[in-house]
């Protein structure tokens, strides 16, 4: 579904600020019209969504952009992802039964989430989907933004997977992508066009030379592709890196240097979405090509929507669109009202015969309210959790799948003071593990007691982390 207007903002949203994208569509080609980024100067929280809002307004203002319908991507960060197995069914009875699953694959209360899903499903047989969930609360606070800022958006999506929707065009074969920022990257592997998996990598070194930052994503992106591939998939494997920290492209090159035969890695700078407009000959405004991506994703469906998802109830219409719909609901209720009135003398009959079913039934509906009473009581007995379970399935959670860390003992005392004590391969599993630990709003005064060689002849890492339980909000 082309757009009726001929330009779209994309906004890229992360942690740290904003890039912004004003994308123009000519004879269906591409063109960035204007790009630049806006630095947030304090955590992102909700009572700062608003102000950021109008300092964005502000930053549109000054730096000459016009258009005011936008598609926001946000982080990997901030979104839970699985893939999993659909069965085959409608799209409207597969939105109920990939409902129940996201509750169940993801943590969180389900009425707290917001779940759609990317890949081809079908009425015949069983597909493979990615399933993700965002905090309805994050996607509340990307409201309050863009409403500050005068914006009207129309899809909110995560940037990443806005580059593979433009990798897509490449070919139904397995393919990875790269998308790197300062203190992060992004990479995610597709087939058949569409994403399998996707997975937020922290950088512990943020202003690392363009060699180091390779070494570092080296190792990364061996094990990952090894986690990731296909049964009978044999190399080379095809990356293609999205670097808007590095003008020059010097990372990668070093990453294509490094992984060369096993894995190949090209500039994604070089094709879609990119092609025709503009951006490389403006080398200061590619750390803006996430937004741009973005923007491009929303001349058609975005790959995942968490304002119009699949999955769920569906969102509320905009308030121009509420004000034009109350006006057809009013104006057709006024004419049902009518046609009720001329037609109810000869409804009367029909009224007291439903009356007086209605009435032989009230006996059957007290005993149906007192059942759903009784049951909705013996809920209550078993919705209670005891809390070292919680502390457990939290702990659980920040482990990755891969047996590169594990727990040896957990100590957890009255007063929800615990300790955790395990063993890793190396100290980057070691510090991913903690890092989930501490961003995991259940858990306070999260500390690292030790991390240590195992044994002389191991290789193994021995930690010990400290930790205060408060509970799941």
């Amino acid at each position: 579904m082309m757009l009726s207007t001929r330009t779209i903002l994309g906004l890229a949203i992360d942690d740290s600020g904003m890039v912004v994208a004003e994308v123009g569509l000519r004879s269906g080609s591409p063109e960035v019209r204007h790009a630049g980024r806006l630095d947030f100067e304090g955590p992102w929280t909700a009572g700062t969504a608003t102000e950021w809002g109008q300092k964005l307004r502000q930053f549109l203002r000054a730096n000459h952009f016009s258009a005011r319908r936008a598609v926001v991507g946000i982080p990997t960060k901030w979104v839970a992802a699985k893939e999993i197995v659909a069965p085959p069914a409608p799209a409207e009875t597969l939105a109920g039964l990939l409902s129940i699953q996201a509750e169940r694959a993801f943590s969180l209360n389900a009425t707290d989430l917001i779940c759609d899903y990317c890949g081809r499903t079908s009425a015949s047989e069983q597909s493979r989907v990615l399933l993700l969930a965002a905090r309805r609360e994050i996607i509340g606070q990307v409201g309050e933004l863009t409403d500050a800022a005068g914006l009207q958006v129309q899809s909110v999506t995560v940037s990443a997977l806005a580059f593979g929707q433009a990798l897509s065009r490449a070919g139904p074969e397995p393919r990875y992508g790269l998308y790197a920022r300062r203190t992060y990257c992004e990479f995610w592997c597709q087939l058949n066009g569409k994403p399998r998996f996707i997975k937020h990598i922290p950088i512990v070194e943020k202003d690392a030379a363009p060699g180091d930052r390779a070494t570092f994503l080296t190792s990364t992106i061996q094990r990952l592709i090894l986690l990731s591939s296909q049964q009978g998939q044999s190399p080379p494997y095809p990356i293609t890196a999205y670097d808007a920290c590095d003008t020059s492209g010097q990372t990668v090159r070093r990453l294509h240097e490094q992984l060369t035969p096993q894995i190949t890695v090209s500039d994604g700078r070089a094709g879609p979405p990119f092609d025709g407009t503009g951006l490389l000959d403006r080398p200061e405004e590619t750390q803006a090509m996430a937004a741009v991506a973005v923007a491009a994703a929303g001349t058609d469906r975005p790959p995942v929507d968490f304002l119009n998802p699949r999955i769920g109830p569906k969102k509320k219409a905009h308030r121009p669109r509420v004000i034009g719909w109350a006006a057809f609901i009013g104006f057709a209720l006024l004419v049902a009202l009518m046609a009720v009135i001329a037609d109810w003398r000869a409804d009367v009959t029909t009224i007291a015969t439903c009356s007086e079913q209605l009435e032989q039934l009230s006996d059957d509906i007290v005993a149906a309210r007192e059942i759903v009473d009784r049951i909705s009581y013996a809920r209550t007995w078993t919705s209670q959790e005891p809390r070292f379970l919680e502390c457990l399935r939290e702990l659980t959670l920040a482990f990755p799948e891969e047996p590169s860390i594990w727990a040896t003992s957990l100590g957890l005392s009255e007063n929800a003071e615990g300790a955790l004590v395990g063993k890793a391969i190396d100290e980057e599993s070691f510090y991913e593990v903690l890092d989930q630990i501490k961003q995991n709003e259940a858990f306070a005064d999260v500390q690292m007691i030790h991390i240590r060689d195992a044994g002389r002849d191991l290789r193994e890492k021995e930690f010990a982390i400290s930790f205060t339980f408060q509970g799941v909000q």
